[in-house]
């Protein structure tokens, strides 16, 4: 009989405890509704920016190739840039690069047998200045602990083309992403097209120059 009464009483002590962490659940369930007035679709994950870049500088160094020489020439170039992010949104960018040309088989080919050199303006090196936008900001997750946060950018500007024919002056637009490496270094790659003047024996012709590149930078 006192073996039945203990069971008893352990059986009461413990349906009240369930009961008690039941209520406590359904308590927690009911405070996790959205408050009155407003709907599901006004309900958004916000996530403040890994780096905040306002009044930050971007130092950069990296290279491009031209996708648009003709068969005569092949040219690639070492960039380096400084950009002043003035907010999240806005920064201008100061550019120089340093373009290096050589001659391709057909250019080599046509120079050895019949001692001919193409007419073929080349670029020497480019000086650039140009406004930046960034339009989306989001993250990249790689696997359930790497992430990386990134900015996608459209940039327009304008500057000086030093060329074997002379300086022109000339227009380059900028489109890509850049990842923020930790919070004090990047990474960008993107597509710059440069619109210029080229001077040929027969004239002069506008030219478009399309460079995929990829460059390397320090935050501070």
């Amino acid at each position: 009989m006192r073996h039945l009464l203990l069971l008893t009483f352990i059986f009461l002590a413990t349906a009240a405890q369930a009961a008690s962490l039941e209520d406590q659940l359904q308590s927690i369930g009911n405070d996790n509704r959205p408050p009155e007035g407003i709907s599901r679709e006004n309900l958004y994950a916000v996530q403040a920016r890994y780096l905040p870049l306002e009044y930050k500088t971007e130092i950069t160094v990296g290279g491009a190739m031209n996708l648009t020489n003709d068969s005569f020439l092949s040219s690639n170039q070492f960039e380096a840039g400084v950009h002043f992010h003035f907010n999240d949104r806005w920064a201008v960018e100061a550019e120089h690069d340093f373009v290096y040309n050589h001659w391709t088989s057909a250019g080599d080919n046509l120079r050895s047998t019949n001692g001919a050199v193409p007419d073929d303006p080349y670029v020497k090196s480019r000086t650039m200045a140009l406004v930046d936008w960034h339009a989306f900001y989001g993250k990249f997750r790689w696997s359930m602990d790497t992430v990386s946060y990134f900015d996608q950018y459209w940039a327009l500007g304008g500057g000086v083309v030093d060329m074997n024919t002379g300086m022109t002056p000339g227009v380059v637009a900028d489109v890509g992403f850049v990842f923020w490496i930790g919070r004090h270094s990047s990474f960008r790659f993107g597509l710059k097209d440069y619109l210029y003047n080229e001077e040929y024996s027969s004239g002069t012709k506008l030219s478009s120059n399309l460079h995929p590149h990829a460059n390397l930078g320090v935050v501070f």
